[in-house]
């Protein structure tokens, strides 16, 4: 039996494109304070521009807020949770510094061992090293 374990994106542009892959579930460290956010990031089945970000609390999953633009945008909606909420402003911090090609020390981020684009579990090390399936980087043509 092989057991993997999850996969440290280490450069602020493979987070990003992970991110961005249309299915994507990152867990968010702290170095400073060790403690972790659990974030999935979904495209939009009506626009591929626009990608749904949501937590993972011990109540579910809750809605963040969207990313427009490629990324390039963040908003919030009435549907997301507070601002003031540690949940929403550690997303925010870590999106604006990913956005700007930017990995503070204190970022850690990992991906879960799924494609970015079709979420399905991955087990080629190649693949894991990427972020992306065999069949979905074909079709994205990387």
């Amino acid at each position: 039996m092989t057991i993997y374990l999850p996969t440290q994106l280490k450069t602020a542009t493979e987070a990003f494109r992970y991110m961005l892959g249309g299915k994507a579930t990152i867990t968010i460290i702290s170095a400073e304070t060790q403690k972790h956010l659990v974030y999935r990031i979904v495209v939009s089945p009506k626009d591929a521009k626009r990608h749904a970000v949501w937590v993972h609390t011990n109540n579910g999953w809750k809605f963040v807020g969207t990313l427009y633009h490629n990324g390039r945008k963040f908003f919030r909606s009435q549907r997301s949770i507070p601002k003031s909420w540690l949940l929403y402003r550690s997303f925010v911090w870590a999106w604006r510094h990913l956005r700007n090609k930017s990995m503070p020390w204190s970022l850690i981020i990992y991906h879960e061992n799924t494609c970015c684009r079709c979420g399905r579990k991955l087990f080629d090390p190649k693949s894991i090293k990427a972020g992306i399936g065999p069949e979905c980087i074909k079709k994205r043509g990387a």
